[in-house]
């Protein structure tokens, strides 16, 4: 009688054992629920900021009917039409983006068209350092009722910043629950008991629960995204022109601020006083500096919190500046300090080296005690 053969099973290598323990780490986020509860907090920010302004009286997009323009002299104004000739008057169009093919002007409740004689002109224009629409009539209007009809919708730079505005804070969120106490967590649950007696290196432990949590966290931002993206097409017809860049960024700060919620994990022994660091960090220790350096005259550049302002301000065209401001009567300077992509790109990188690296010497040191 042949004897049964035992064939001996392989240990999976380093590098093989990094996404086994990715998989069971991102499970228990699934068990924990608060995956599920970053995505019901998505839900409910992106309903909140997208059905609020319509509710209060301020909707995306609509038509005028009959609206009565008030037609002035560009002269009076400051126009200037550099080798044209001056129109006899203009009017202002207050909307942020005028759909040209729905515009229709009567004078006096009449059709004012090219069949009628009537000749003016409906363009956008840089005035007072702000995009205007403006409508330029050749002939006289002196004494005459001018209305329009249009369509009109809010520009895709307004819709997406009232959006990624939370993206920070959404993105702050998902560190402090995904990162905050995933180290330290094995130790104060003695959990740690099961899984470095086992034949698996620390860094493959810290890799697969890093890659867990940032699996996590992409997939809320990405959610967050999309979902306003979404919006955005069917709202105000488009999409911002930065907005897959305003993602990148929002992708490499949740990087940067999940290291450094490693790094915290790493050094604290409770998992509450981890959280609790790691959430006003983001959201009140390091904002702390940028307030400070807008009255004392001082860029931050290399604080984490600011660099996150970037999520924001790649949206706008052209790129937002520093400025400086004195209010009237208060003899304080206060400065309006915007910061720099690329810079801002390479500080939020040395965070997720420098934290990395410091966290995964720490973990490998730190022992199971009593």
């Amino acid at each position: 009688m042949a004897e049964p053969q035992h064939y001996a099973r392989e240990l999976p290598t380093d590098i093989e054992q990094v996404p086994m323990v990715w998989r069971y780490e991102l499970l228990k986020h699934l068990r924990s629920r608060r995956l599920y509860g970053s995505l019901g907090i998505v839900v409910l920010v992106v309903s909140l900021i997208y059905f609020v302004p319509p509710l209060t009286g301020n909707p995306y997009s609509g038509t005028d009917k009959d609206t009565k323009l008030f037609v002035s002299d560009p002269q009076a104004l400051g126009i200037s039409i550099p080798g044209l000739q001056l129109p006899s008057g203009v009017a202002f169009v207050n909307r942020s983006v005028v759909i040209q093919s729905s515009l229709e002007v009567f004078l006096d409740g009449n059709p004012y068209t090219s069949e009628s004689g009537a000749i003016w002109t409906f363009t956008t224009l840089t005035f007072h350092g702000q995009n205007v629409n403006v409508i330029f009539f050749m002939q006289n209007t002196s004494g005459h009722v001018v209305t329009a009809t249009y369509h009109w919708h809010r520009t895709s730079e307004q819709f997406a910043t009232g959006f990624i505005s939370f993206a920070s804070f959404l993105i702050v969120i998902c560190a402090t629950f995904f990162g905050a106490d995933a180290i330290v967590s094995e130790y104060q649950g003695r959990t740690g008991y099961l899984i470095f007696p086992n034949p698996i290196k620390r860094m493959s432990v810290f890799l697969g629960k890093f890659g867990a949590s940032m699996t996590a966290g992409i997939m809320v931002v990405v959610l967050y995204y999309a979902a306003m993206g979404f919006l955005s097409i069917i709202s105000v017809n488009g999409l911002n022109k930065h907005f897959f860049l305003s993602l990148a960024f929002a992708l490499e700060y949740l990087l940067a601020t999940m290291a450094v919620a490693y790094l915290i994990s790493s050094v604290l022994k409770g998992t509450v006083g981890a959280i609790v660091l790691t959430f006003f960090l983001f959201l009140l220790i390091l904002p702390i500096f940028d307030a400070v350096g807008s009255v004392s005259g001082f860029k931050s550049w290399w604080n984490l919190s600011f660099t996150g302002g970037t999520i924001v301000a790649v949206l706008s065209s052209p790129y937002p500046t520093d400025s400086v401001t004195t209010p009237p009567g208060t003899g304080i300077t206060f400065h309006s300090y915007i910061p720099d992509p690329t810079l801002s790109a390479i500080v939020m990188l040395g965070y997720v080296l420098v934290a990395s690296a410091i966290s995964v010497l720490l973990f490998r040191r730190k022992e199971m005690l009593g």
